[in-house]
């Protein structure tokens, strides 16, 4: 009978593979965290884009970038709080697209988006910082300019006038020259509150649009 004597790995070995499957187990779980990280990174970067992204859905008008009138309205009744405490002018001015429902339905919807995008940028560039400019319905822009009484808003509405007169709009083959109409109305002179200057200025426009368009109107 024999007997095969089965060697016993020594101390030093067992140590070593010890060691071995430990540091395999951190390698791995260091691995499994990196991983864990850069998901919970992507998820967090994605929440964050999904987050200024809605809040920016809030604020403008997603076709011409400029503010919605929702939040031309705040911001009118947080500037009237202003001008009434330090006494101070603020003028609003509403501007209407001349023949925009004409070209809507002449050259298509597509074309018309294209001007309404166009004067928008024309009236951003036109305006100040501290300005406020928005989209204040579908064929409607309203600029808000604090510190500015009728007589300086009249000048900025020329300046944004003659620019816009100007300027070609090109898009799918037609070159298109339009004109746009003013009306102006200022705190204290024409109302006291948001809604009596906005009445004004409403009022100041249709009268721009009644005498041909292409002008600038006040209150």
């Amino acid at each position: 009978m024999f007997c095969r004597v089965v060697e016993k790995p020594s101390r030093p070995n067992l140590i070593a593979n010890s060691r071995s499957s430990l540091d395999s187990q951190v390698i791995n779980r260091v691995k499994e965290l990196e991983q864990r990280a850069i998901i919970t990174h992507a998820q967090n970067t994605m929440s964050a884009t999904k987050v200024a992204e809605t809040e920016k859905l809030a604020l403008f008008d997603i076709l011409t970038d400029l503010y919605n009138s929702r939040t031309f309205m705040k911001e009118i009744k947080d500037e009237l709080k202003r001008a009434k405490r330090y006494k101070r002018p603020l003028t609003i001015c509403l501007i209407a697209i001349d023949n925009i429902r004409e070209i809507s339905m002449q050259y298509g919807a597509l074309t018309s988006d294209t001007v309404l995008q166009k004067t928008a940028q024309i009236v951003k560039g036109a305006i100040r910082d501290v300005d406020i400019a928005c989209r204040y319905s579908m064929e409607e822009f309203a600029v808000m300019l604090p510190e500015t009484n009728a007589s300086g808003a009249s000048i900025v509405a020329e300046r944004i006038r003659q620019r816009t007169s100007g300027h070609i709009i090109s898009h799918n083959w037609h070159n298109l020259r339009i004109t746009l109409s003013f009306g102006l109305a200022s705190f204290p002179h024409h109302g006291r509150e948001h809604d009596e200057i906005i009445n004004e200025a409403i009022l100041a426009l249709k009268t721009a649009i009644r005498q041909g368009g292409d002008q600038v109107c006040v209150a």
